[in-house]
């Protein structure tokens, strides 16, 4: 008995984590309940041919594959049941082709994918169409076969593109090895991670452990291709520059380990793609002045000052920014790719910072020539989104907890500070890379979290950087069952038609039942941000005012923030702190156009979030100096740091067409204004 796709990729994901849920498995395979039990049953009869123990599910609450199995899994599975999907075809077809070490044709391409030749060179075609934009063809001739035509380094980004994909596939690690044993080639990657381990330690090196893996993957595939003597081309001028950084002994020293030939350019090359896998290092500047930590530092205070909030920490913050900008910099310059699962889920959960994030890096992409990604945008808003969300330490905290993230920084910060809010009774005390874990000593921790499995007999909990409502409904009943044996239980759609059928007649059971869970989910999800007011809920006819002249920028601060000292919004200590930040940080309030947006921390005046506007028929010149003259004021009030964004968003997009600035200067009534407010305060 053969077993079928779906089910071999389930056995494979069961085999992988650690004792799941019915809910977490359904979450991780996007499969329902009842798909999971039909495989389950599928997997049960494949074992029983095999003499091997089958998987118990029922009525249990975990789902726990026996040892036998797992080790069985691990050897035979993909030999026996490996089935491509298309897209791992048009990804293995390139792959193939890139460290074939003889002539290939359709016949080699139907053994390889297991599929007809008709297939074969629809597949073709089709991954023609895919690479297109990375300048890179499938070529075949009848003297050398199928053949990859392109300059050697757009061959080796969608090589490392089409690995990153592939990563992302539950046999997706599998798929490389196969390609490679197919080709003929041993399989390396356990020995290129031991090495990069082994730099990284001598080298006084940090590097994004999750990255790594996958980078040993690429090296494996780049000794191949170095072994045939096909080396990639560099400017010279960009190999001096290259030269200079201080990667280039430990590039030479991988190349000599690898026990290849010094070529200049490929030591360059590695130098690049080292710098792309480290974290930067903000303590171990090369320079008196290094472009990118004054890039950070602006960032920071460009993210202030849009956001509307000071950073407490604001050295720490810019040091941990440029951690993650400095390997994003050569990635994006060189189009290293980087895959980030949870970009979807960024753009719809943390929509004001990702916008606020997304303009702050239009002068970046200018300044430094590259084009940011979506990805890069992504993880750079869970940055600053961790930053902001980081809970107030309140007491200490009695349960002892550590996070393992292999991710990088700024998923490390978001789990973290996802936890603590989580789980008032938990204070996370260490974050770490799995090579820490394996060394860690885990009896000083009450608690495992992991963004990925461990080989651990130790309990832990999974858990994901950005986590939907379910998920942490899931996460919160797990761990205080664990603690302390009960349940954290929201009231459930079964619960409330329980209780409704002692008193209604149903038309629709079924529709209703759809309809409750959906509406509770949405109502889950919205349950941070109902407390966030639009536009129109600050900024009311209440809190305009027009005025034709003030004797200076104080004056105009204090008039503008009246309203909110009259509804006791704000103390006067808040109204003398803004005007003391403009004199301690200059007049950073002022976004151009005349328009200034004056704040200060909560903690300075602040009872409830609020803002106001000033409109002067003449403007006043913050600090005195002409170069700033402001006639639109916006204060703000802001009670945390992120309760204010929706509407600060919503402002700064009002704000970010010109005609409407015009608008506002010729404006006469609050009439006029408040239609102009409720055109951008609908809820996003």
């Amino acid at each position: 008995m053969q077993l079928e796709e779906r089910p071999a990729l389930l056995l494979n994901q069961l085999s992988a984590l650690n004792k799941p849920t019915m809910s977490q498995l359904m979450d991780q395979t996007n499969l329902t309940k009842r798909q999971i039990t039909y495989d389950l049953e599928k997997i049960n009869e494949w074992l029983k041919d095999r003499s091997l123990p089958s998987i118990a599910y029922k009525r249990r609450t975990w789902i726990e594959v026996p040892d036998r199995v797992i080790d069985y899994a691990g050897t035979k599975l993909t030999g026996e049941s490996f089935i491509f999907t298309e897209e791992e075809r048009l990804y293995s077809i390139f792959l193939f082709l890139f460290i074939r070490k003889e002539y290939i044709s359709s016949a080699h391409l139907m053994s390889l994918l297991k599929v007809s030749k008709n297939t074969v060179i629809a597949d073709v075609k089709k991954a023609n169409e895919m690479i297109s934009p990375f300048l890179v063809k499938i070529h075949y001739t009848r003297e050398r076969g199928y053949h990859l035509k392109g300059t050697e380094l757009d061959k080796r980004v969608l090589l490392m593109n089409h690995l990153t994909k592939l990563f992302q596939k539950p046999s997706g690690k599998k798929i490389i090895d196969y390609l490679v044993k197919k080709a003929g080639y041993e399989l390396r990657a356990d020995y290129m991670i031991t090495l990069l381990q082994s730099l990284e330690r001598d080298s006084n090196l940090q590097f994004v452990e999750e990255r790594l893996h996958q980078f040993a993957h690429f090296l494996q595939f780049y000794y191949i291709r170095l072994l045939e003597k096909k080396v990639v081309r560099l400017h010279p001028d960009e190999i001096e520059i290259l030269k200079q950084d201080h990667l280039i002994e430990t590039a030479k020293q991988m190349i000599h380990l690898l026990e290849l030939d010094t070529v200049e350019s490929e030591i360059a090359y590695l130098v690049i793609q080292l710098l792309g896998l480290s974290l930067g290092n903000a303590s171990v500047i090369q320079d008196d002045y290094d472009l990118l930590l004054r890039i950070c530092e602006r960032l920071v205070t460009e993210f202030e000052s849009k956001a509307c909030i000071s950073f407490e920490e604001k050295n720490t913050v810019v040091e941990t920014l440029y951690q993650h900008l400095k390997p994003a910099y050569y990635r994006m310059k060189y189009r290293i790719p980087i895959h980030n699962p949870l970009l979807e889920q960024i753009r719809e959960e943390h929509k004001e910072l990702y916008t606020i994030v997304k303009e702050l890096l239009e002068p970046v992409e200018v300044l430094l020539n590259i084009s940011v990604p979506e990805e890069e945008v992504g993880f750079i808003t869970i940055h600053f989104g961790a930053l902001l969300e980081k809970p107030k330490q309140i007491a200490a905290r009695k349960k002892r907890a550590l996070v393992v993230c292999p991710s990088g920084i700024s998923s490390s910060l978001m789990v973290k500070h996802q936890l603590e809010s989580l789980f008032s009774e938990i204070t996370i005390d260490r974050t770490m890379s799995l090579q820490e874990f394996k060394h860690c000593q885990l009896s000083n921790f009450d608690l495992i979290f992991s963004t990925v499995q461990l080989h651990t007999k130790k309990r832990y909990f999974l858990v994901k950087p950005i986590m939907t409502p379910v998920e942490k409904s899931t996460l919160l009943n797990e761990v205080y069952q664990f603690l302390f044996g009960t349940q954290y239980e929201p009231v459930t759609t079964k619960e409330i038609l329980k209780i409704m059928e002692g008193y209604v007649n149903f038309i629709d059971k079924d529709g209703l039942k759809q309809a409750l869970s959906q509406f509770m989910f949405q109502k889950r999800t919205n349950v941070n941000r109902r407390n966030r007011p639009v536009l129109s809920d600050l900024i009311t006819s209440e809190t305009i005012q027009f005025a034709e002249q003030l004797p200076d920028w104080e004056e105009a601060i204090k008039e503008a923030a009246q309203p909110l000292l009259s509804k006791g919004a704000i103390e006067s200590s808040y109204i003398d702190a803004m005007i003391e930040n403009v004199y301690t940080m200059g007049p950073y309030v002022i976004l151009g156009q005349e328009i200034a947006i004056p704040h200060a921390r909560p903690e300075m005046g602040v009872n409830q979030v609020g803002m106001s506007f000033l409109k002067l028929e003449h403007p006043v010149y913050f600090l005195n100096d002409d170069k700033h003259p402001v006639s639109l004021l916006f204060c703000i009030a802001a009670i945390d740091n992120t309760t204010h964004l929706q509407a600060l968003s919503q402002l700064t997009k009002l704000l970010s067409n010109k005609d409407n600035v015009k608008r506002l200067k010729t404006m006469k009534s609050v009439e006029e204004i408040m239609e102009l407010i409720q055109e951008y305060s609908k809820a996003v």
